[in-house]
């Protein structure tokens, strides 16, 4: 070894010295750690906003009638128990027109998965996308609406501003 490397050696040993000196000893803790599922949906929400050209939207009448917990600013979020717990979250959205639709489901299943997972440590299962309407950007005179000069109407007809 030369001199450099004798030197680097060294500073790693007395870097991993540090670190271990800093750690707290955690063998004697007992108890778990639980991450409520409003947090999780709020991680998911801001992942589904994170991609362009979607928008939440409600999950319908269908959703709303399956047991478990109802859907909030389109997403649901079911945890199993279990030492690792796994997530599945269901996103209910709606994609701009003119945009392909499998591609943007797609960045929206790797965003809510990156982020939650990211943020959580828990393992997603699986990040369903329920596409549930189109929105159009019309552009319109302040007088002829009053949500503005843009406002997005969805394929069903109401606003998205509304949802």
């Amino acid at each position: 070894m030369d001199s450099n490397e004798q030197l680097e050696v060294a500073a790693n040993e007395e870097h991993q010295e540090g670190i271990e000196s800093s750690t707290v000893d955690q063998t004697g803790l007992e108890g778990k750690i639980r991450i409520s599922e409003d947090v999780i949906a709020q991680l998911a929400v801001k992942a589904l906003l994170s991609v362009d050209g979607v928008q939440p939207a409600n999950p319908g009448l269908m959703a709303n009638l399956r047991m478990g917990r109802k859907a909030a600013n389109g997403v649901r979020i079911t945890i199993t128990d279990g030492d690792s717990p796994e997530i599945q979250v269901d996103t209910y959205i709606s994609v701009k027109y003119s945009l392909r639709i499998p591609d943007v489901c797609w960045d929206v299943q790797e965003a809510v998965k990156d982020q939650v997972e990211r943020y959580t440590g828990y393992s997603v299962k699986a990040v369903n996308v329920y596409v549930q309407g189109i929105t159009f950007v019309e552009k319109k005179s302040q007088s002829d609406s009053p949500a503005g000069p843009e406002s997005e109407e969805t394929l069903d007809g109401t606003y998205g501003e509304e949802m």
